[in-house]
């Protein structure tokens, strides 16, 4: 027999039949344990005397021998049909206590700093064998969820590939952070700053993509107002860092700003205008929807989120 092409050809039932013809050196004993007919047993032997170009058991006196090829072929479809068994078998169902699987989630520091606390909390409680990397959101992110680079991504409600899945996990909405002292501070309104202070001021943009502007330049432009991005970083850690030596203005996502505001350099204060609410969902890709060990990640992700939402409020 050739490659592939000939197994097309082949009804690989007869594997079992020669294996079991090899073993029992019987066409009753086979067809009994086989639940087959003798005539179909005897025919299933023709067909794999065609095969294999040879008579592969022969009659000597009341029972059948196997002939040198025959012999040497009984093996070979023992470890084949053990192969086939493992490959059909069922998978043992995931076991986060004893896994050592290293889940790569992609994300900006924004959902590192918003979900990976508490998602670690509960990971490394049930698997204390697993291990996280983070890798950061670019621009193959989406192919790299195709790929075995990446299971999990988490991203804002932005159109994603038709080929990914989503799933939400909470609602954001925007908050302001300035130095400890700034001056707009002492003229904010009920923990609101002033417009006329907000669009004076100089601003750090987080754009994680490299765009020049976001959702304030669009609500301030509805407004016939603009303002002036002095500071455009990818990292909401570090714009937070400069924000509290500086008298520049960060408006971010309110999660992050709450997490940030924990240090005492920095204030939390209200943006003076409306800004739109956005999605935060994580992204998986279709091959990997019904793997155990994903739909547990997930699970616990959504436990993440909720108990971050619950605090948030």
């Amino acid at each position: 027999m050739g490659g592939d092409d000939d197994l097309f050809r082949i009804d690989l039932n007869l594997l079992v039949v020669l294996k079991t013809l090899l073993e029992t050196r019987s066409v009753t004993r086979t067809a009994e344990r086989s639940g087959m007919s003798q005539p179909a047993v005897s025919r299933a032997l023709a067909k794999l005397r065609l095969i294999f170009d040879d008579a592969l058991l022969v009659k000597s006196g009341t029972i059948m021998r196997p002939t040198i090829r025959g012999g040497e072929l009984l093996e070979p479809a023992q470890q084949a049909l053990a192969g086939l068994r493992d490959l059909l078998a069922t998978r043992p169902p995931f076991d986060p206590a004893s896994t050592d699987r290293v889940f790569r989630i992609a994300t900006t520091d924004y959902g590192a700093t918003v979900v990976l606390p508490r998602l670690a909390g509960l990971m490394f409680t049930a698997a204390p064998k697993a291990s996280v990397q983070v890798v950061p959101i670019d621009g193959q992110a989406f192919r790299n969820l195709g790929e075995a680079n990446v299971d999990l991504a988490f991203y804002s409600d932005n159109p994603v590939p038709p080929n990914l899945r989503t799933r939400d996990l909470f609602r954001e909405t925007f908050a302001c952070l300035v130095r400890a002292g700034h001056p707009a501070l002492q003229r904010a309104e009920e923990g609101r700053m002033r417009l006329e202070d907000y669009v004076a001021a100089a601003h750090i943009l987080v754009t994680v993509g490299g765009g020049k502007a976001g959702p304030v330049d669009t609500a301030l432009a509805a407004l016939g107002l603009s303002r002036h991005v002095a500071v455009r970083i990818p990292y909401f850690a570090t714009a937070a860092l400069v924000t509290a030596s500086s008298d520049l203005v960060l408006t971010i996502p309110r999660r992050a700003a709450t997490n940030f505001a924990d240090d005492s350099r920095l204030r939390l204060v209200e943006p003076p205008l409306e800004l739109p609410n956005f999605g935060y969902r994580m992204v998986w890709h279709e091959r990997v929807h019904g793997e155990p060990d994903h739909a547990w990640l997930r699970r616990l992700v959504l436990r993440a989120a909720r108990l971050e939402a619950d605090g948030a409020e």
